[in-house]
């Protein structure tokens, strides 16, 4: 069942939002990779200053946040011009829900989302925004060949995960820009995006903690995903080490599956981020 909130007579809640915590290095890490931002374009200012060789070097640096603005218009453009709206009469069950998460998670709009089926994994999932508008993107993947949901709770889980990234302010594009340059700084920004995804599956979680099988997806797709124990995963995230296994997880850009599953079936400390 949905988390319930107490209304007060003038259509206001009396309880607070239902909020989920943020990975404990989420803050730290944002905060050193606007501060690697920040040093980089004050060194492309004075490089542009004293003039020289390094002059195109400092223009670029300093064309990077309106790079990202491009970027982000582009890729909500790419949804609005090729994917398929979710709305009260395409996929009316998805729109219901993402309407009712949108309410529990306090966000102030409905987000734009859109059904795309040419992924083969539900990471095609994505959260993004443009202006003021925000928008997630469903992977068809999750339906069933007659329309039909292939497995609710499981959507549930993605879409609240999607919106988790909304309600945490990773779509914002002030903090994409303010920390551009320190997202491309190896070990720093792949751990930075990991952070970010153990808090919007945190969202999904309190959302949603029915649906966290929806993570067995990942790893086996969607044929096969139930065959998949979740707790034979999640001991694997606590034993299976090495250098190689080390390494593969700190330049990744999302938590490897084994941890991320191993942090949804362990509640009582956040998702391992490097160990």
């Amino acid at each position: 069942m949905p988390p319930q909130h107490p209304w007060t007579p003038d259509g206001g809640t009396a309880a607070e939002w239902t909020q989920a915590e943020r990975h404990p290095w989420e803050r730290p890490l944002l905060a050193a990779a606007a501060a690697a931002t920040l040093a980089a374009l004050a060194l492309a200012v004075h490089m542009l200053w004293t003039g020289g060789a390094q002059a195109w070097t400092a223009a670029v640096l300093l064309a990077l946040p309106a790079a990202c603005w491009a970027v982000r218009g582009m890729r909500h453009a790419e949804q609005r011009a090729q994917a398929v709206r979710v709305s009260p009469t395409q996929f009316p069950q998805v729109h219901a829900e993402i309407s009712r998460l949108a309410t529990e998670m306090g966000l102030n709009t409905t987000p734009d989302a859109y059904v795309r089926a040419e992924g083969r994994r539900p990471r095609s999932a994505a959260a993004g925004g443009h202006g003021a508008r925000r928008f997630i993107v469903v992977p068809g993947e999750l339906f069933e060949p007659d329309a039909r949901l292939r497995d609710p709770e499981a959507l549930r889980f993605v879409l609240a995960h999607q919106l988790g990234h909304i309600a945490a302010g990773h779509t914002s594009f002030w903090l994409r820009a303010g920390t551009s340059i320190g997202r491309l700084v190896p070990v720093l920004g792949p751990a930075l995006s990991r952070a970010m995804e153990y808090t919007a599956d945190n969202h999904a979680h309190a959302h949603c903690p029915e649906g966290a099988h929806a993570i067995r997806m990942l790893a086996a797709g969607r044929a096969l995903y139930r065959e998949v124990g979740m707790g034979e995963m999640a001991e694997r995230g606590r034993r299976d080490r090495g250098g190689f296994v080390f390494l593969y997880n700190l330049l990744s850009s999302r938590p490897v599956n084994i941890k991320r599953i191993a942090a949804i079936r362990d509640r009582s400390r956040p998702g391992r981020l490097f160990l």
